[in-house]
């Protein structure tokens, strides 16, 4: 018994470690739809124009071995080279180049120059979508630190959606891509997805207006606890302290679980409420193709976040945000139901 208590000691202490974020690397910018679409320009055999750009948002230099970068295919993995490395404040821009072609960026887009704190890669793992797909960004732990889904040719009623799509033949100087505009990371320095903070704009290469929020600590954690065969066995909800890799406080068995509430067929659970800065919304059951959303609310009325429940367990960072009560508001379906969520 005592070897067993040990080694689950040892996998939480090591996860929450990781959530002391010492990088907070984020995709910045889209273009998947270049003016070119991929036809021939002068003076060269194959040209595209696409790229992804990421920014590092944080105050230490990231090194980027182990990292890379997915686009939806299964083959679409981008590995940055060995020894790569972002400096606090700087761009990387992974661009995609036909084999041969000797196509670079500046023959669309005027006044790129690739420096130590602009970087330019040339890849030809992923070519972006006109159509739209997923990009991710991950780290050498296999976390995901930066993901967005772009969309391209569907329902143009769809909520959220995003794209920027350029007629052939455009300026580059002239045409759009999907660029972030705000974003929040959790404590473990991934940042949060939402399309709400994206939005179409004319391209700037190696520019950024983004507002960060970056995590506050005392924070709030998912511990997960596995078997010697791999297998998870519990997810318990961690306070962290100023030093964070030691627990203050865990739910278990010892420690009652959040009062639950049913939503139809859903079983919802939020905690901790009062809650000191990040909120955990756990829903378990319905239909898990259904969209559900999380509306956050302040005690005036005024909407400050409106978020797609993700698997397992959603945060809801509300460091920020000063003492007093709010709304959540969940929608699932034709039904939702409301949450007075103070804090602390």
């Amino acid at each position: 018994m005592r070897i067993c208590t040990c080694i689950l000691f040892f996998i939480i202490l090591s996860i929450t470690d990781r959530m002391d974020a010492k990088n907070f690397v984020i995709i910045n910018k889209i273009m998947y739809d270049s003016p070119l679409n991929e036809q021939i320009a002068t003076g060269v055999a194959y040209s595209n124009g696409e790229y992804v750009e990421l920014y590092n948002a944080g105050i230490e230099t990231v090194n980027l071995n182990g990292w890379v970068l997915r686009g939806g295919g299964s083959t679409e993995i981008y590995y940055f080279p060995v020894n790569t490395t972002m400096g606090p404040k700087t761009y990387l821009i992974v661009a995609y180049q036909y084999y041969n072609s000797g196509f670079t960026l500046d023959q669309l887009y005027s006044g790129i120059t690739a420096t130590a704190d602009c970087q330019i890669q040339y890849q030809r793992k992923i070519i972006l979508s006109n159509s739209g797909e997923p990009v991710y960004l991950r780290d050498n732990y296999g976390m995901t630190k930066d993901s967005i889904y772009y969309d391209g040719t569907s329902s143009k009623t769809k909520p959220n959606r995003l794209s920027a799509d350029n007629a052939d033949g455009l300026e580059g100087n002239s045409c759009v891509c999907v660029q972030r505009k705000t974003t929040i990371f959790k404590d473990d320095g991934c940042a949060i997805p939402n399309n709400l903070e994206w939005v179409t704009a004319v391209v700037n290469p190696f520019q950024q207006n983004t507002s960060f929020t970056q995590p506050f600590l005392p924070g709030v954690g998912i511990s997960y606890a596995y078997d010697l065969a791999g297998n998870r066995i519990s997810r318990k909800l961690v306070y962290l302290d100023s030093n964070p890799t030691h627990v203050k406080q865990v739910f278990s068995d010892s420690i009652p679980e959040p009062s639950e509430e049913k939503l139809g067929n859903r079983i919802i659970k939020l905690y901790p409420n009062p809650t000191k800065g990040v909120l955990a919304v756990e829903i378990r059951g319905g239909n898990p193709d259904e969209g559900i959303r999380m509306i956050l609310y302040s005690s005036q009325g005024t909407m400050l976040q409106d978020k797609t429940y993700e698997p397992e367990i959603t945060t809801i960072e509300m460091s920020s945000y000063p003492t007093g009560w709010y709304i959540l508001r969940v929608i699932a379906g034709d039904k939702k139901t409301e949450y007075k969520i103070i804090k602390q």
